[in-house]
């Protein structure tokens, strides 16, 4: 190849980089379109830019431009639905592998999900700290539910009836439309328990394992409850909306 060769590769290579970086971020809009089902305004570039909604507070991204030379997209994703629910993950778009959210982290609360499916009563409340997660899709990213997922959550302050519990550590990994995971009570839990839950692809919840209260006021609620501190627990979900 000669040194002239070079030059001319080089500068396709940065004017390419140059409209890329400095395209407006409303050139995105007819591809979220389809998949986001509800009005939303776009701000920014294409490398650097925010969507706002009625439905959350802003959805903002920063792609690393040195992954481009790899042919694929690397963008620090933030999500802040208000001030007790904010999300922050890495994303990862290529041609030659799955796309993938990595080192997921933040916070969501049940009052929150709640609204997901308000037919549905929750018996306790709590934030949900997302310590670690990985989030891979085979297709319909971001639209359809992942291929795979595997985490650690922490259980906060969780309120169960009125009566504050303390602390739970949730460990799990969903792959092939199943769920598996474990809830353990850590040191500032009033409850020692040791559960497992799962959902299997036809939406069946299980829950087995050991719970013991270890306040008088606990107990009395489990007794009121009838229930049984080695639970053997079958429910159909409802579906998803």
């Amino acid at each position: 190849m000669t040194g002239l060769s070079k030059i001319w590769i080089t500068l396709i290579i940065a004017s390419a980089f140059f409209l890329i970086a400095n395209a407006p971020a409303s050139i995105l809009k007819p591809f979220l379109k389809n998949s986001l089902n509800f009005p939303f305004e776009l701000s920014g570039s294409v490398m650097q830019g925010e969507i706002s909604s009625e439905h959350f507070q802003k959805v903002s991204w920063q792609v690393s431009p040195l992954y481009l030379l790899l042919a694929k997209v690397s963008a620090q994703i933030r999500v802040k639905i208000d001030s007790n629910n904010q999300i922050n993950s890495v994303a990862e778009i290529s041609p030659f592998s799955k796309p993938e959210l990595k080192q997921v982290k933040g916070e969501v609360t049940t009052q929150y999900l709640q609204k997901f499916w308000p037919a549905t009563p929750f018996l306790f409340n709590t934030n949900i700290q997302i310590k670690q997660a990985n989030v891979k899709w085979d297709e319909g990213f971001p639209t359809n539910l992942p291929s795979e997922s595997e985490g650690s959550l922490v259980l906060t302050n969780v309120d169960l009836l009125g009566e504050g519990i303390g602390d739970y550590q949730f460990f799990f990994k969903y792959l092939d439309q199943s769920l598996v995971a474990n809830i353990t009570s850590t040191s500032n839990s009033s409850l020692d328990a040791t559960l497992k839950l799962g959902i299997n692809p036809q939406r069946l919840l299980t829950l087995t394992g050991e719970i013991l209260p270890k306040t008088i006021a606990l107990k009395l609620i489990f007794k009121e409850l009838n229930t049984n501190l080695n639970p053997n627990i079958s429910y159909q979900l409802p579906p998803l909306p």
